[in-house]
C-alpha cells in the first residue's frame, strides 16, 4: 500500500500549529501573580540582586512621597523574571499595593486602540492611507487654523489634503487635545470647548472634534491629540461593533486580560488605586483631577485615547504579544510584518523633541507607540528599537527587542499642576537595564 504523503508546503504550518496546540494544552491560566510563565532571573541572564534593588528603590520612593505605591513586573524572553508590589494603593484606607491592583492607564490605551485598527487593516477592511472621511463623513471638509485677523479673531483655511487613518495613528492629523496639552497657541481657545465629560457618547465627541480647526495641515507636524478617540469611533463603523465590545472580543478575552476594560465591577472597586498629587509643599495628597472616576458600568464615552483600567499583569501580556511580533501562546493577533510597521518610526526624527522638549530626544513615533531611534541621545537608558508609550498618571511599559525585556511599572500620580519633577520612567528604565547581565541571544539560544 502506498503511504499518503503530505505536500511539503503544508508541513511547516502544520508543525507550527501542533506546537501552538501543545503550548495551549500545557499552559496554565495567567494570574495577577504570574501573568506569564515564570523563571529565575539568573536563568534569563538577569541579576536577581539588582532586580531586588529596584524593588527597594521604589519602596523608598513611596516612603519619601514620590507616589503612594508601585507595581512592577519584568519579563525576559516571554517569562516573568521578577515582580514587586510596594507601598499603598490607598493611604487613607491603609490598603497595601498588590499585584492585582487596578490602575487608570490613560494613554497606555492608545497602543491597544492602534492594535485594534491594525487588525481591521490586516482584514482589508481599511487601508492606512484611506481618508478618514470615507468612514466618518463629518471629516469631509476640515479647516486649519491660519492665525488671527486684525481684530484678533481666528482665521481658517481649507485643509490642503484629507486626514488619513495613518495621520490619526501617527498624531499628524493636526488635531489637538485641549488646554491640558496646549497653553501657547491661540487655537487652544477653540479646543478648550471640547468637553471631557464621560457622559457624552463617543459619537458625539468625535462629531464635536470634526468641527474644530486643525492646528496644522494634515501630515505636516506631530501634535499629541484626540486622534485615538477618533480611531475608536472609526473602528466602530468599520467593524460594526461598539468599540469596547470589539476590544473585549478581539483583544482582551483571547489575551486573557481579565482585569482590563473601561470600568471596574463594584466588587473589584476596592482594588482600584487612588490617584495622588503633590501639593505646593511637595506633600503627597489625594488627587482632584476631573476624569478620575472609575465607573462600575461602561461609561457613555468609550475613550480609545485614555479610558482603560488595567493591571500590571494584564498589560504585560499585551506588551509581550507585541514583543513576540503579534502572537502569544500560539495565537496570532497581528502579523509580525504589521507589528514591524507599528514599531517603526513614521515621523520626523526630531518631532517628539520639538513637541515635548529635550527629554524626548532620540525618540520617534510609529503607529501608536514610540520607538527609540537614537539611544545615544536619550536622557535615560534605552536601546534602539525599544518601543513604549506611557500614561498620564505615571504608568509605564517598555518592550526591548535587543534584550528580550518586557517590563511594566504602574503607579497613580496626577501631573496636572504638580510641582514635583517626573522621574519615574527614567529611574525605571535605568534600574531595569542595570539588571541585564547578558545582552544578546544567539541563534542557538546561548547568551553572550
Amino acid at each position: 500500500m502506498t503511504a499518503l504523503r503530505m505536500p511539503h508546503r503544508l508541513r511547516l504550518p502544520l508543525a507550527l500549529c501542533l506546537i501552538g496546540v501543545c503550548a495551549l494544552l500545557h499552559a496554565r491560566p495567567p494570574t495577577p501573580e504570574a501573568p506569564l510563565p515564570t523563571a529565575r532571573p539568573e536563568s534569563l541572564g538577569l541579576s536577581a540582586e539588582r532586580l531586588a534593588y529596584m524593588g527597594t528603590f521604589f519602596e523608598q520612593q513611596a516612603a519619601h512621597d514620590a507616589a503612594a505605591g508601585y507595581v512592577i513586573m519584568v519579563a525576559r524572553d516571554g517569562k516573568l523574571a521578577w515582580s514587586a508590589a510596594v507601598g499603598m494603593r490607598d493611604r487613607e484606607q491603609k490598603l497595601p499595593m498588590t499585584l492585582d491592583t487596578r490602575f487608570r492607564i490613560a494613554s497606555m490605551t492608545k497602543p491597544v486602540t492602534a492594535v485594534a485598527v491594525l487588525m481591521l487593516y490586516e482584514e482589508a477592511k481599511l487601508q492606512l492611507d484611506d481618508p478618514v472621511a470615507r468612514y466618518l463623513p463629518e471629516f469631509s471638509h476640515p479647516v486649519v487654523f491660519a492665525g488671527l485677523d486684525e481684530h484678533g479673531k481666528p482665521k481658517t483655511e481649507p485643509a490642503r489634503r484629507p486626514i488619513t487613518i495613518r495621520h490619526l495613528l501617527t498624531h499628524t492629523a493636526g488635531l489637538g487635545y485641549g488646554a491640558l496639552f496646549d497653553k501657547g497657541s491661540p487655537n487652544a481657545e477653540a479646543w478648550s470647548s471640547l468637553s471631557l465629560s464621560p457622559d457624552e457618547t463617543l459619537e458625539k465627541k468625535v462629531r464635536d472634534v470634526a468641527k474644530l480647526p486643525l492646528y496644522t495641515q494634515p501630515g505636516e507636524a506631530w501634535r499629541y491629540s484626540v486622534a485615538n478617540d477618533v480611531l475608536g469611533r472609526l473602528g466602530e463603523g468599520v467593524s460594526g461593533m461598539p468599540f469596547d465590545r470589539f476590544l473585549q472580543t478581539r483583544v482582551f478575552d483571547p489575551l486573557q486580560m481579565t482585569h482590563t476594560g473601561f470600568f471596574v465591577p463594584a466588587e473589584a472597586q476596592p482594588l482600584v488605586a487612588k490617584v495622588y498629587k503633590h501639593d505646593e509643599q511637595g506633600a503627597l495628597v489625594p488627587g482632584d483631577f476631573g476624569p478620575l472616576t472609575v465607573y462600575t458600568a461602561a461609561p457613555a464615552f468609550i475613550s480609545g485615547g485614555g479610558g482603560l483600567i488595567s493591571t500590571a499583569g494584564d498589560y504585560l501580556r499585551f506588551a509581550q504579544m507585541l514583543a513576540n511580533g503579534g502572537s502569544l501562546e500560539g495565537r496570532q493577533y497581528l502579523s509580525p510584518v504589521t507589528v514591524e510597521l507599528m514599531v517603526s518610526n513614521q515621523v520626523a526624527d526630531d518631532a517628539q523633541a520639538r513637541y515635548w522638549g529635550e527629554d524626548s530626544r532620540g525618540q520617534g513615533y510609529g503607529l501608536g507607540v514610540a520607538p527609540q531611534i537614537d539611544f545615544r541621545q536619550a536622557p535615560f537608558a534605552n536601546l534602539d528599537g525599544d518601543f513604549a508609550w506611557g500614561g498620564l498618571f505615571d504608568t509605564h511599559w517598555v518592550a526591548s527587542p535587543e534584550t528580550g525585556l518586557v517590563a511594566v511599572l504602574m503607579t497613580q500620580v496626577n501631573p496636572v499642576g504638580n510641582p514635583a519633577p517626573r522621574r519615574t520612567d527614567g529611574d525605571f528604565r535605568g534600574l531595569l537595564y542595570a539588571s541585564v547581565r547578558t545582552l544578546h541571544t544567539g541563534a542557538d539560544g546561548g547568551r553572550r
